[in-house]
């Protein structure tokens, strides 16, 4: 997964949400993008049901068969992945983050990919992680919360790794989302 090009597309899709929709004054969007994520995170969690002790379902949401428009004025039948979905609408909010919070070293990131040195942490503890150091993140002023957002990226990027997902899988599904994102905002979303 290239984390470099993730970011600058990223940044091209803000820069059109921004033209769409300006900061107004004394609008605070970096917090706003904060609890998005959140919500997405939320999502996310739903959509993996692990945590789902009163149900006998719960087995993750990896695949869901419905008629979706092809373009071409009619329905066909489209298999998608609610999980990597919702992964990868978090992903874009954590991208969004980081540019506003100016990480520009990113190959310093690189390092935070492989997690084999991790075997024994469950979905459940780096959704925890995960949750605490966004919160944190929230409440900390700018200029300090990309010291926080490290530890994000690295919990982020570790639950896409042990919900299964790989590399290429991430970076296909947010380039898809990338896409739609942009076609919203075209539609008037």
């Amino acid at each position: 997964m290239n984390l470099t090009k993730l970011f600058e597309a990223q940044a091209v899709l803000d820069r059109d949400i921004e033209l769409r929709h300006p900061v107004e004054d004394g609008e605070d969007r970096l917090s706003k993008k904060i609890l998005a994520l959140l919500v997405e995170l939320g999502e996310c969690a739903n959509e993996f049901r692990g945590f789902k002790f009163w149900s006998n379902d719960q087995e993750p949401r990896t695949i869901k068969k419905h008629y979706a428009d092809d373009m071409g004025a009619h329905f066909v039948w489209k298999t998608t992945n609610p999980l990597l979905e919702e992964y990868v609408d978090c992903l874009h909010f954590i991208l969004s983050i980081g540019n506003d919070l100016e990480i520009l070293n990113i190959t310093a990131i690189e390092p935070l990919l492989r997690f084999e040195s991790y075997p024994n942490r469950t979905v459940m503890f780096v959704y925890s992680k995960l949750y605490r150091e966004v919160t944190i993140m929230l409440n900390e002023e700018k200029s300090v919360a990309w010291e926080s957002y490290h530890y994000v990226l690295q919990w982020f990027l570790e639950l896409g790794w042990l919900l299964g997902f790989t590399w290429e899988q991430i970076e296909q599904a947010y380039y898809d989302k990338n896409k739609i994102n942009f076609e919203r905002q075209k539609s008037g979303y």
